[in-house]
């Protein structure tokens, strides 16, 4: 069986790409099946939806498995209108956030098959089902069309031992047409060390890993960071885990392991540290084992909007985290939203003042986004509240494009705020002068001129 992953284009502009962890297991386990595996990365490949399709067609294959996220759904679609109209006889399979939330809409349109939740098990299921003929009856999680009706088979068990799964298999990925502008070298691959976040925070989806925190062991993990290095020569990585520190003490192993296997590779933690876990320990062992950069997720410089979206921290807490992070040499980015429902102009301002005190190395602002399935929109869908199903629209960077109708700000109210917080964290003079001392090679002018006319082209008009 010939088969070929997609991962769709996004519909706004972007001046990073990220490399489709789950779609790149799911390839793994294909191969396990002995499946003849292709794929095609949009936005890498820089393909709209009509190159994304032709070159779909191009690879003949026997089925075609489409991860769709909230803002790719409209052009998922259009890619599996293409494929139908052109070859009927080709199986459609979709994955991913947004086809978990809305199985029976994707079925409706044609779709063969939809793999909710987590998928590398339910995956190897179906190649079952292709080859040996088993029952599509007793694969957990999948949803399907039987008799004209759309059947949804019982929620698969999340995966208990992560050990258990392969390595993602990166070299059918065009992994060196990955770009950040967030990264000291070119060449960078993700890590997923742990799945599920136990946080509530009221705008995360976690209908595909969940609430339970997962561990892949430290051997298995750094054992993948050695792979990487030696098989792709990868120049640095990322862990890109929801909470690679929820339990400090294994983070810390992991830490440990990479120094005693003498990786000598930088690397990031993109995602964040969750605020209560920081520790001075933790982050020296972080610094020692080559990580420079760390997010933390703020979200607010006001107590009670952090009340109100169950982020479970405290301003104190926030405060001591990143002069802890400074303090260990390690890079800080901050991130926060704006526009949280219960926010004011005056608790935005207070998030706006927060962050220039605390003075991360770098701080994101974005614009609070009721995703599907999160607690936030299923608040505001009760309340009548959302004003557009037109998916292209969800999209926290967006400016101009409301989503739902908020209490106390306007949506001209709440994207002239989100401009503000930029210019006033990125246009201080102490800021300029501080990055202005650390430039120490060309791409990083690159990156900072990069960076500086994607502002003025998003946040400044």
């Amino acid at each position: 069986m010939k088969v070929v992953l997609v991962y769709p284009p996004i519909p706004h502009i972007t001046t990073s790409t990220s490399p489709p962890v789950g779609l790149a297991y799911l390839a793994s386990i294909l191969k396990q099946k002995k499946a003849e595996v292709a794929v095609v990365s949009s936005d890498a490949e820089e393909m709209g939806v009509e190159a994304t399709t032709e070159k779909i067609l191009s690879l003949s294959p026997d089925m075609v498995g489409i991860s769709i996220s909230t803002p790719t759904f409209n052009n998922a679609v259009k890619i599996i209108g293409g494929i139908q109209s052109k070859d009927g006889n080709i199986k459609i399979q979709v994955g991913g956030p947004h086809a978990t939330l809305f199985p029976d809409e994707l079925l409706n349109l044609g779709v063969d098959f939809v793999i909710r939740g987590e998928g590398e098990v339910t995956m190897s299921e179906l190649c079952d089902y292709f080859e040996n003929n088993i029952a599509l009856e007793k694969i957990d999680g999948l949803s399907y069309k039987a008799d004209g009706r759309n059947k949804h088979n019982p929620d698969r068990e999340l995966i208990a031992d992560l050990d258990s799964l392969p390595y993602p298999s990166w070299e059918l990925f065009p992994i060196h047409r990955y770009k950040s502008d967030f990264r000291k070298k070119e060449f960078t691959l993700p890590v997923l060390s742990s799945r599920g976040c136990p946080a509530r925070c009221t705008f995360c989806y976690k209908d595909i890993f969940g609430s339970m925190f997962r561990v892949r062991s430290p051997k298995n993990i750094v054992g993948e960071i050695e792979y990487l290095k030696s098989t792709f020569h990868i120049e640095e990585f990322a862990i890109i885990d929801d909470s690679f520190t929820s339990i400090p003490k294994r983070a810390m192993e992991v830490c440990d392991l990479i120094v005693e296997r003498k990786i000598n590779l930088p690397w990031t933690l993109p995602a964040g540290i969750r605020v209560p876990t920081v520790s001075a320990e933790l982050l020296q062992k972080l610094k020692t084992a080559g990580c420079y950069r760390a997010g933390l997720g703020i979200e607010s410089g006001n107590q009670d909007i952090l009340r109100s979206i169950s982020k479970g921290i405290t301003l104190e807490q926030v405060r001591r985290a990143v002069r802890l992070v400074k303090e260990s040499g390690i890079e800080s980015a901050g991130y926060f939203m704006i526009g949280n429902l219960e926010e004011t102009e005056e608790t935005i301002e207070q998030t706006i003042r927060f962050a220039i005190e605390l003075d991360p190395d770098y701080a994101q602002f974005t614009k609070t986004t009721p995703y599907p399935g999160t607690a936030i929109y299923k608040q505001l869908k009760s309340e009548n509240r959302i004003v557009t199903d037109n998916w292209d629209d969800y999209d926290s960077f967006l400016k101009g494009r409301p989503t739902f109708t908020h209490k106390n700000l306007t949506n001209e109210q709440i994207d002239a705020k989100l401009r503000e917080a930029y210019r006033r964290f990125y246009y201080r003079p102490k800021y300029i002068l501080k990055h202005m001392k650390t430039i120490a090679s060309w791409r990083e002018i690159k990156t900072l001129l990069s960076n500086t006319l994607k502002f003025f082209k998003s946040y400044s008009a």
